[in-house]
């Protein structure tokens, strides 16, 4: 407060000429004395350590296989899904809907059998 006081009595002693030089002063040395107290808190508090790290997670348990490969059941439901609505596409057809059925069947059974050759 005694700054404030001081830099008004400069300023009416100097008169309006020097109210910059006055003003722009005051500021610096306000500026100054902020600079000092921040410094001085920071200083007095102590920096925070981190928090640990947490222990990485331990990796899921695996499943042990149980032997039973499932594979060439789902390819044989899977085949039986996709035969019955393209018998249905065929059946629609004008002309040899017989030879269509039987070679979207056979095509199928193919697929299941060099399948099932393959795996053994």
């Amino acid at each position: 407060m005694d700054d404030v006081a001081g830099s008004i009595a400069a300023r009416r002693a100097l008169g309006p000429d020097a109210e910059e030089a006055v003003i722009r002063a005051f500021l610096e040395r306000t500026g100054q004395e902020i600079d000092r107290r921040v410094d001085e808190r920071l200083a007095r508090t102590q920096p925070v350590p981190p928090p640990p790290m947490p222990a990485p997670a331990p990796p899921p348990p695996q499943r042990q296989p149980s032997g039973v490969d499932h594979t060439p059941f789902v390819l044989a439901i899977v085949s039986i899904g996709a035969g019955i609505p393209l018998t249905g596409i065929a059946t629609q057809l004008q002309g040899s809907t017989l030879i269509g059925i039987v070679i979207i069947w056979a095509g199928l059974v193919l697929i299941n059998v060099v399948y099932g050759m393959r795996r053994h």
